[in-house]
């Protein structure tokens, strides 16, 4: 969901040591989701992005399951197998983002103006810091610059 995705990204950890280490499947999967999010915030949601999503998610295997509707009609639901996805970080992680694209939940994402920070986020379009400490924050660094300007 993206609550976890959101997690995942800020929490990944790219530097020289993990450029030249083998990772585990959780950094790396944080590393994918980081770098996906990168892209959304940087470029948007292109039609190069899209079909490279369509391309990896075409590995994965579905189960059709015969469920009922709302109004007591039957009607089938692709359900992807999660055993193909949980030995492929990529895979899961194409296939998380896919939902949430699919869904509109990535449609605000966006990334902490605080240089300190530089979390990702979902807010509305005026939103600029992932929280209001790095709001305050930044507000108070640019007011003691301005005054140290004056000095």
């Amino acid at each position: 969901d993206l609550k976890n995705l959101l997690k995942a990204a800020n929490e990944a950890v790219i530097n020289e040591e993990t450029k030249s280490r083998k990772l585990t499947y959780d950094e790396y999967f944080k590393i994918i989701i980081h770098d996906w999010f990168e892209i959304f915030v940087k470029d948007g949601i292109t039609e190069k992005v899209i079909k490279h999503l369509n391309r990896r998610l075409s590995h994965i295997r579905y189960h059709h399951i015969l469920m009922h509707s709302k109004d007591g009609l039957p009607y089938w639901r692709y359900i992807a197998n999660s055993e193909s996805m949980m030995i492929d970080p990529e895979l899961q992680s194409a296939y998380g983002i896919t939902h949430l694209l699919a869904s509109g939940a990535l449609k605000n994402l966006k990334r902490c103006e605080m240089k300190d920070c530089q979390k990702f986020f979902i807010g509305p379009p005026n939103r600029k810091w992932c929280s209001k400490s790095c709001g305050s924050l930044f507000r108070v660094r640019k007011q003691r610059k301005k005054d140290s300007e004056l000095y």
